[in-house]
Formats: structure tokens, C-alpha cells, sequence
């Protein structure tokens, strides 16, 4: 676990150990899930999400991370 910081634009920075953890490299795209209180931050390499989080009040078609997290069929 680690404490960040947000700085004056809005930005993150992962440490080392955070970004080794996770597998992010420079130019990786991440999936980004907002809630009340916080956010959830997932890689996308090599993976792709089907299904809900439950207890997370989500709005699925208000946001683009829908493609991602919700099957179509």
C-alpha cells in the first residue's frame, strides 16, 4: 500500500513499487472507476472485464469504462 499525492494539475504519481506492483509502464492505458470516496485503478494489458462490482453505485451508460466492464450480447 502506498500514500500519493495529487498535485496542482490533478495528477497522480505512482511510485516505483506501486507501478512494479501492477505491471504499468510508460504509455500504458488504465482503467480509471470512480465512487464516492476514492477510485479504482486497473491495467488493461492482457486482460479485458466482463461483469459489475457489486455494491458500486455505477451508471453504465454514462461512462466510456462501459466497453470495458459490461458484456454486450
Amino acid at each position: 500500500m502506498s500514500v500519493l499525492k495529487v498535485d496542482e494539475k490533478y495528477r497522480i504519481l505512482l511510485d516505483k513499487w506501486t507501478r512494479e506492483i501492477a505491471g504499468l509502464e510508460k504509455g500504458d492505458e488504465s482503467l480509471v472507476i470512480p465512487f464516492k470516496g476514492g477510485v479504482i485503478l486497473a491495467s488493461f494489458k492482457g486482460k479485458h472485464f466482463v461483469g459489475s462490482l457489486s455494491g458500486l453505485n455505477y451508471d453504465e451508460n454514462a461512462h466510456e469504462a462501459s466497453k470495458y466492464l459490461f458484456s454486450r450480447k
